[in-house]
């Protein structure tokens, strides 16, 4: 099942007006269409289907209005994407190189935060990309370059694609839906999310799990949602194809050999040690003070749906303006590095357009927004999402009572 649109994007079953029952799932990355809602039924977890009831159109204006600015440009195959691509590689594997091949281990240390900041890139300009689709007008050529990203990155492609384009994308900060915001009971991240002892003061040491999150990750967690067939407690995952399990101890194999193994081979197991911990825990904060500030902000919501099946009384575009804030998209140097996910409204309404153009697109959705009524939530400053990130966790960490008093 593909959608017709030019923006080709997973999200763009909500593009249109009345309720989006969101029942298949377009470009899956073995080619495939699954009926989620028959997968998680069969798993007995969270009902797989989740009704937007509202009307309106503000997803049509937007995107007519987007059609007018690509008018002789190309959505993909952007080449200011594709040089910075190379250069990102480059910083990678010159890092990766560098970091084998000398012996001071301050030096090292430094190299592996270049490293880290390096992959980060690589997951937030060419990964993130390719797996939405936009990076290329070819999905051949999307499917590869992400499974090229995986080999490098050591993520399960399939799980990432599904906890991201299909669970965050879609059920934007609706707990038990939202992948985003499950951390296993470790931290809470919605007040929907049922208060427990555990989180009290979960604002002054949530920055230490984050900062495992990738060694976690690639160790732990894609075998466990391997084995399991559950991206976490509320939600399944539909099976992996023969070709998709293939890919999977394929990547796996690589990154295990080439990024893990091979340091240990060629420098005492201290300094490897050192350089593993230290690259994971640069990565993970790096991804985690990206993605987490977009949404598990003070200004966003956090809607509940009601009722069977699960019903959220917006439309889904309206739902993602709500749920979703910008910020520091004037910071020239963060918008490079991050690609472009400071402009993650533009990315929600658009996850299938190549990141470059967002800074084109915010004025005009910024405007068909106030058209609407709707808001359009935004940070002038990194540090200031950052700060509202630690205040929305601290408040989340009190204890219910206690906050209400």
């Amino acid at each position: 099942m593909r959608n017709a649109r030019p923006y080709a994007t997973d999200a763009a079953l909500c593009g249109g007006s009345g309720p989006c029952k969101l029942a298949f799932l377009p470009h899956t990355p073995g080619g495939r269409v699954d009926k989620i809602d028959q997968s998680n039924a069969d798993a007995g977890c969270t009902p797989g289907r989740l009704v937007f009831n509202g009307s309106g159109d503000f997803i049509r204006t937007v995107r007519t209005r987007a059609d007018a600015y690509f008018a002789g440009r190309k959505r993909r195959d952007d080449p200011r994407l594709y040089r910075k691509a190379v250069i990102i590689l480059a910083w990678f594997f010159a890092s990766y190189a560098l970091f084998l091949t000398t012996e001071t281990l301050w030096v090292q240390a430094l190299l592996c935060v270049s490293y880290a900041l390096a992959a980060a890139a690589v997951g937030f300009n060419i990964f993130h990309d390719a797996i939405h689709g936009s990076f290329s007008s070819s999905q051949r050529v999307n499917a590869f370059v992400s499974r090229l990203s995986c080999c490098v990155l050591g993520a399960g492609r399939y799980f990432w694609w599904y906890k991201h384009n299909v669970l965050h994308h879609r059920f934007t900060n609706i707990f038990e839906w939202d992948d985003d915001i499950e951390t296993r009971g470790s931290l809470r991240m919605s007040p929907r999310q049922p208060w427990e002892p555990k989180f009290k003061n979960q604002h002054r040491w949530f920055f230490v799990l984050y900062g495992l999150t990738t060694l976690e990750w690639v160790l732990v967690k894609d075998f466990a949602q391997y084995f399991t067939l559950r991206i976490n407690p509320y939600q399944s995952i539909p099976p992996l194809s023969p070709r998709e399990k293939q890919e999977f101890w394929i990547c796996k194999a690589i990154y295990f050999a080439a990024f893990i193994i091979l340091p240990f081979l060629v420098m005492p197991v201290g300094h490897a040690i050192a350089g593993l911990l230290i690259f994971h825990f640069t990565l993970s904060l790096s991804l985690a003070f990206i993605f987490n500030l977009a949404h598990a902000i003070e200004k966003t919501d956090f809607p509940a749906p009601s009722g069977n099946p699960a019903t959220i009384e917006d439309e889904w575009a309206a739902h993602q303006m709500r749920t979703t804030a910008n910020f520091a998209t004037d910071n020239r140097l963060l918008n490079w590095f991050t690609g472009g996910l400071n402009f993650q409204i533009e990315h929600h309404l658009f996850p299938g357009i190549c990141h470059t153009h967002y800074r084109a697109l915010r004025d005009m959705v910024r405007t068909t927004a106030t058209e609407f009524g709707l808001p359009y939530h935004n940070y002038d400053t990194y540090i200031g999402t950052v700060r509202s990130h630690f205040r929305i966790m601290r408040t989340l960490g009190t204890e219910p009572a206690r906050a209400a008093a």
